[in-house]
């Protein structure tokens, strides 16, 4: 039994190294640039709260669910423009699960018709094996005391990343660098887990029809952890700054359907669905939902503005 179950559990961390090998990459990245590049906290000069939930390839036991409540802020110091966030991440897959909470700050500064961002995430990471959801056989052959689950823990480490953004009305550019130490962690003695180094880069392009009321929002992001790369492109109608509704395609294999609507000045509901076009997934797909609220950092303007992290 100890040898099966030693299997299971490689079985497991095998399933969650391809999930933690690239950092989670979100359908609808657009909407919070700050899951991707610690250069985009603060862009827009207001408060900003985020609530993400993923669940990727649905049907699947076992299957990763990732859950994002965040916060950031623009502020300035004499002239200068700065920015700081806070991240929290519960993500599950498998036996394993993953619990993080970062700290993000920017620096921006006018350059060109628009502004340059540098930035900085320090990460502080969980990583733990679910001994509950190892079942075992009850017989006269099975050891219920198996010390290949008894002697299953956790870790935890600290990560770094930086990044760039530029960002105009027209278009934006983006490029990070995450897990910069790689940490690894130890979950027994035989099991280790790697966070490895990833590089992303993202942009977007809005494009502009002769009737005001209509835009076509266009977007992509490359991710590589320097041995494979995935990516994602996206295109999204928007009609009066309020309703969208797109289409996008991840390289992996998947068609992406978004939709979203801004209301209550600053409320900002998402929603997408990744359609596996792989015939090695098969699953129900993937379901993605962002809530947002955009505010002014004067709490007492009464004209309270939209906004959305997607310029």
């Amino acid at each position: 039994m100890k040898k099966k179950i030693s299997v299971i559990i490689a079985y497991f961390f095998c399933a969650i190294s391809s999930f933690g090998q690239q950092n989670i990459e979100f359908s609808q990245y657009m909407l919070n640039l700050c899951t991707s590049n610690p250069a985009a906290v603060g862009n827009n000069d207001m408060i900003n709260v985020f609530g993400t939930f993923r669940s990727q390839h649905a049907g699947y036991e076992g299957a990763p669910l990732t859950y994002i409540v965040s916060a950031d802020i623009g502020f300035n110091i004499g002239k200068t423009k700065h920015g700081a966030g806070i991240s929290f991440y519960d993500n599950t897959a498998g036996l394993f699960r993953f619990q993080d909470v970062n700290v993000q700050y920017a620096y921006r500064f006018p350059i060109l018709d628009g502004y340059l961002s540098g930035g900085v995430i320090v990460d502080f990471t969980t990583v733990s094996i679910d001994k509950d959801k190892i079942h075992q056989a009850e017989s006269e052959y099975h050891d219920a005391g198996d010390p290949a689950i008894d002697k299953a823990g956790n870790d935890f480490k600290m990560d770094l990343g930086v990044g760039f953004l530029f960002k105009n009305k027209k278009w934006f550019a983006g490029i990070s660098l995450l897990n910069v130490l790689s940490p690894e962690y130890e979950l027994s003695e035989k099991t280790f887990f790697n966070k490895t180094m990833n590089l992303k880069f993202v942009g977007g392009y809005n494009i502009s029809f002769n009737n005001p009321l209509y835009k076509l929002k266009t977007s992509a992001m490359v991710n590589t952890d320097f041995v494979s790369w995935s990516g994602i492109i996206n295109a999204n109608l928007e009609y009066k700054d309020s309703y969208w509704g797109g289409i996008g395609y991840r390289i992996d294999g998947a068609v992406v359907f978004m939709a979203g609507i801004r209301v209550l000045n600053g409320l900002v509901i998402g929603y997408s669905f990744d359609l596996p076009t792989s015939k090695l997934i098969q699953s129900a797909g993937s379901h993605e939902i962002v809530l947002s609220y955009s505010f002014n950092i004067d709490f007492l303007k009464k004209n309270r503005y939209k906004s959305i992290r997607y310029l």
